[in-house]
């Protein structure tokens, strides 16, 4: 049996190894994730959320390059609809049942079929990037564009957990729409 301060060493670098793989699989889907460019689209879906503010103001810079989408809104808790922003056709806002990413890919998906949509852009921070692409993807089969909004690195990083158990559910308990 090799002695104690072997194992222990050995213990260390698995450990190691274990946080560097870490790592290297949540930064690129977390902190710094792939993010589609906006352009023109049917609709522009803005997820509510702690950077809910950050969102809209990214949806609103979106509208003047590419003006003409109707801006779909999920209202968080009790905040009232926006105002129509400039460059927007409409603007629609939403409570979603559950109150979860996964709702509001399903009243999006319901809304874009009702309205006949054939494009949307999804506007999120960095760390819910991949798994709202995953969510709206499931529930529609249309054009679809996620597209990242300005947030601290700081908030990413702190959300990273959270997503992490978020992304495990999705994969594992709720695979559907």
């Amino acid at each position: 049996m090799p002695p104690r301060s072997v194992r222990r060493r050995w213990l260390n670098i698995v450990v190691a190894v274990l946080v560097v793989a870490a790592a290297i699989i949540e930064i690129p889907l977390y902190v710094v994730p792939a993010s589609n460019g906006a352009g023109p689209a049917d609709a522009v879906v803005v997820l509510g959320g702690q950077e809910y503010k950050a969102r809209l103001q990214t949806a609103d810079v979106m509208l003047k390059k590419f003006p003409g989408s109707v801006v779909v809104v999920s209202i968080p808790g009790g905040i009232p609809c926006p105002a129509q922003p400039p460059g927007a056709s409409a603007i629609l806002c939403f409570s979603p049942n559950p109150s979860t990413t996964q709702g509001e890919a399903r009243t999006a998906a319901k809304l874009a079929v009702k309205y006949g949509w054939k494009s949307i852009e999804v506007v999120t921070t960095a760390d819910q990037v991949w798994r709202a692409r995953l969510r709206f993807s499931r529930c529609w089969s249309g054009s679809l564009r996620v597209v990242r909004a300005d947030s601290s690195i700081h908030s990413r990083i702190r959300a990273v957990p959270y997503e992490i158990a978020a992304t495990i559910k999705a994969e594992t308990l709720q695979r559907g729409c």
